[in-house]
C-alpha cells in the first residue's frame, strides 16, 4: 500500500450526496441560462458549449447536446489516468446530466428574445453561477477544465489560461461565422459569466486580512480583542533599518468591521504600518464577537479573582507585621 493510500481518509457518503445535489442544481441553472437566453438568441456560450454551438450551426439536424458529449468523450478518455478519480466521475455525471437536460430544455423552458444585451447579461449570470456551483463542489462541465488539468502537469499551463484560449477561439470563430456584432455579444456573455463564476467560487462574503506593524503591540492587541471582538495573532519582529523591536499583528475581519478597526489603530498608534489584503477563504475558527468577548470576560474575571486573592494575602501580612493579628 502506498503512503498516499495509507493516510488518505475515506470521503464521507453524506458529502458525496451533498456534492451531487449541488452539482445537479448548478447544472440546472447553467442549462436554463443557456436555453432561455443564449441559444434562443442564436448566441454562443464559452468553452465546449460554444464550440458545440458552432458545429451545430453547420449541422443543425444534430442537437448541441450530442456535440457536447462527442467533444468531451475523447478528452475524458485522454485524461482519465491523469485526473482525480472523484473529479473524473463527477465530471462524467455533470456532462451526462447537462447533455440530457439540453435535449429537453428548449421544448420545456421559455425563450427570451426581446433584447440581445439583456440575454447576454442574464444568460452569462446563470451559466457562470451554475458552472461555479458545479466546480465549487469538485465537479466540472468538462472541456477546457480537463485539458487545463492535463497540460498543467505537463507544461505548467494554468487551467485559467486554457479556458481563456478556448474562449478567445470561440469569439474569433463567432466573428467569422456570425459577424462582428454577434461576436461582441459573445464577449459580453463570457465576461458576465466569468464574474458570476468567480463570485460563486470565491464566495460573496469575502474577508479582509490585516497586517499591522507597531511598537505598541500590547496596547493595540488589547483594544482590538476587546473592541473589535476578533482574535489577533502577535508575531515579534524587528525594524530592518532601525533594529527596534516591533510587534506584527495579524487578524481577519469582515469588510463591515474595517472602519472601526482603522479608528482603533489610528487612535492607539498613528505611526503603525498597516497592510490590508482581500481574503477569499477562511479555514479554521473564525471566532464571532460574542465568543471572543465571553472568553475575554472570563479571563478578566479570573485575573480579578487572582488580584483579590493577592490583596487578601497582603492584608494578612500587614496585620501580622503590625501586631494586629488576633
Amino acid at each position: 500500500m502506498s503512503n498516499k493510500n495509507k493516510y488518505a481518509k475515506k470521503y464521507p457518503l453524506k458529502k458525496h450526496i451533498r456534492n451531487i445535489c449541488l452539482m445537479t442544481l448548478g447544472s440546472l441553472i447553467s442549462v436554463a441560462g443557456y436555453s432561455i437566453f443564449i441559444s434562443a438568441n442564436n448566441l454562443l456560450a464559452g468553452g465546449v458549449w460554444g464550440i458545440a454551438g458552432i458545429i451545430n450551426h453547420f449541422v443543425p439536424a444534430v442537437p448541441v447536446a450530442v456535440f457536447i458529449i462527442a467533444l468531451n468523450l475523447p478528452l475524458l478518455l485522454w485524461g482519465w489516468n491523469k485526473i482525480n478519480i472523484r473529479f473524473a466521475l463527477y465530471t462524467v455525471f455533470c456532462v451526462g446530466l447537462q447533455s440530457i437536460l439540453l435535449l429537453f430544455a428548449p421544448n420545456i423552458l421559455p425563450h427570451y428574445t426581446n433584447d440581445p444585451i439583456m440575454a447576454c447579461i442574464f444568460g452569462g449570470l446563470l451559466i457562470g453561477a451554475g458552472s461555479g456551483l458545479v466546480v465549487r463542489y469538485h465537479g466540472s462541465g468538462g472541456g477546457s477544465d480537463i485539458v487545463g488539468i492535463i497540460l498543467k502537469d505537463k507544461y505548467d499551463v494554468s487551467v485559467g489560461t486554457i479556458g481563456l484560449v478556448v474562449n478567445a477561439f470561440v469569439v474569433l470563430l463567432a466573428g467569422f461565422i456570425y459577424g462582428f456584432e454577434p461576436a461582441m455579444y459573445t464577449m459580453v456573455e463570457l465576461y458576465v459569466s466569468s464574474i458570476a463564476f468567480g463570485q460563486v467560487i470565491e464566495g460573496l462574503n469575502r474577508k479582509r486580512n490585516m497586517i499591522i506593524v507597531t511598537e505598541k503591540g500590547e496596547e493595540l492587541t488589547h483594544r482590538l480583542l476587546f473592541e473589535s471582538g476578533r482574535g489577533v495573532t502577535v508575531i515579534h519582529g524587528e525594524g530592518g533599518f532601525t533594529h527596534r523591536e516591533k510587534q506584527v499583528l495579524l487578524l481577519v475581519l469582515s469588510r463591515f468591521e474595517m472602519a472601526a478597526v482603522k479608528e482603533i489603530i489610528a487612535d492607539t498608534d498613528p505611526t503603525a504600518f498597516v497592510c490590508v489584503n482581500q481574503t477569499y477563504e477562511v479555514l479554521g475558527r473564525f471566532v464571532k464577537k460574542t465568543h471572543v468577548n465571553a472568553a475575554l470576560e472570563a479571563e478578566q474575571a479570573r485575573a480579578l479573582r487572582e488580584e483579590d486573592s493577592i490583596s487578601q494575602e497582603e492584608q494578612v501580612r500587614i496585620l501580622e507585621e503590625t501586631g494586629h493579628d488576633e
